[in-house]
């Protein structure tokens, strides 16, 4: 058995950390909505794991950074959590070079999380994208 990850399987990540469980089991992700029991320690009894989780500020956070643009990280650095995704999009939508190669970024960057997540919980895994 293994956990394919996709884009289906990398949605799950955009959530908070208790919202999507991994089962040891079955090898699926499952929505904490759709399991039968909502007390976290009895899930991981019977082989549940919290599903990695990612945000929209660390992926942009992540972006800025790799973009190496000492002004635009100069920018950034001065703005609080809460003005951080805000600033960022206002500067998406006007700075095509901002843009161009955000997507790719995206998806490599929660694909590359969720590898770490597997390596690190012993997960066997296989990219399907």
């Amino acid at each position: 058995m293994c956990l394919i990850l996709n884009e289906e399987t990398l949605r799950s990540a955009w959530s908070s950390s208790t919202e999507f469980w991994f089962s040891r089991l079955d090898y699926h992700v499952h929505s904490s909505y759709d399991l039968a029991c909502s007390d976290d320690a009895n899930l991981i009894k019977t082989g549940f794991i919290p599903f990695f989780s990612v945000t929209n500020e660390e992926v942009i956070r992540a972006y800025i950074n790799f973009l190496g643009n000492k002004k635009l990280s100069a920018k950034f650095s001065k703005l609080s959590s809460k003005d951080y995704v805000e600033t960022f999009w206002k500067y998406f939508n006007a700075y095509p070079e901002i843009e161009q190669g955000y997507g790719k970024f995206e998806t490599d960057y929660v694909l590359k999380k969720a590898v770490d997540w597997c390596e690190a919980n012993s997960i066997e895994y296989k990219i399907e994208m």
